[in-house]
């Protein structure tokens, strides 16, 4: 008979530390650490059933006051642990959090606010270098934080005439100091670039001397920048007096607000952001898109065109 707790800290937990994204890890040993160790730490794990995983949540909740988002994360860390030890030979049955619910009084957890096009604009008059294009490449792409990290010069490619829009290929990603795959392997796929960026992405790469290699946001030692860094060394100030910052991810949600804001269909939304439920031979590294994508993408260029958006 195996415990609950020494399942999780000497199967689950290494073998996620091998098999998963390096953020994944370190989420689920926090969430193991902090909510749920002391909890079910003494429990045999052969003999969890649905109604001990229900009273963790309810308890956990209770306790730590914590949202629904997060409960449904430790729900899913918890239904993980029991898939993997089924699939070991630990567990025998069927999986006894999956007809476990979300306590009703937990609380909706506050939302990323999307950026409006005017907060973009104001935030894009006052920020100064790379900040002001770090903005840009995230509030005109959508891409995940870890996404604009990754980004090299060689995963840009210009527009070859003024009838066409330049890609940005996004084929890593970077979180803290790990370098590894964007989220999803549909995320690896080109994103168009507007002419309002492609002239932010030209003078910041003569600015840096014309690289033809490296990341296109790199601190002084030539590794990809900390953005999170940048925002409290460099930007935290100087928006303070402009306007409202609403985190990185929210250029990502408002990219989306803003399209649909324009009329454009969701479906073509969730294609330009690289998580659309298109079949999977249509979303996995294919340098095109769709007319419909290419059509939004020059839409939103124009609606920017009437607010300050360009460098001088």
């Amino acid at each position: 008979m195996t415990k609950l707790s020494d399942f999780v800290d000497r199967v689950y937990l290494p073998f996620g530390k091998q098999q998963k994204r390096p953020s994944t890890y370190r989420g689920n040993a926090q969430m193991w650490s902090n909510y749920l160790k002391t909890r079910c730490q003494a429990e045999w794990l052969r003999e969890i059933r649905t109604h001990h995983v229900q009273a963790w949540l309810e308890e956990t909740g209770r306790e730590h006051e914590i949202s629904r988002t997060t409960l449904k994360h430790v729900r899913n860390f918890l239904s993980g642990i029991f898939r993997h030890a089924a699939q070991q030979g630990y567990f025998d049955g069927a999986n006894p959090v999956k007809l476990a619910e979300i306590p009703a009084f937990a609380t909706n957890g506050a939302e990323t606010k999307p950026y409006s096009l005017e907060e973009i604009g104001a935030m894009l008059k006052v920020l100064s270098e790379p900040s002001a294009t770090a903005v840009a490449s995230a509030a005109f792409t959508g891409l995940r934080l870890g996404e604009v990290r990754g980004l090299t010069w060689p995963s840009y490619e210009p527009a070859p005439d003024e009838e066409s829009l330049g890609w940005l290929n996004v084929t890593r990603s970077v979180w803290r100091n790990t370098v590894g795959d964007p989220k999803t392997a549909k995320s690896k796929a080109p994103v168009p670039v507007i002419p309002q960026l492609a002239q932010r992405l030209s003078a910041h790469r003569l600015k840096c001397g014309n690289p033809v290699a490296g990341p296109i946001f790199r601190n002084s030692v030539g590794n990809p920048l900390d953005l999170n860094a940048c925002y409290q060394r460099e930007m935290k100030d100087v928006l303070k007096r402009a306007g409202t910052w609403h985190g990185w991810h929210g250029f990502r949600r408002g990219l989306a607000s803003n399209l649909n804001r324009l009329g454009v269909d969701d479906p073509v939304i969730q294609r330009i952001l690289r998580h659309s439920t298109v079949a999977t031979t249509q979303n996995h590294y294919i340098k095109t898109a769709s007319p419909d994508a290419i059509a939004a993408m020059r839409q939103f260029s124009e609606a920017l065109l009437c607010s300050t958006c360009t460098p001088d």
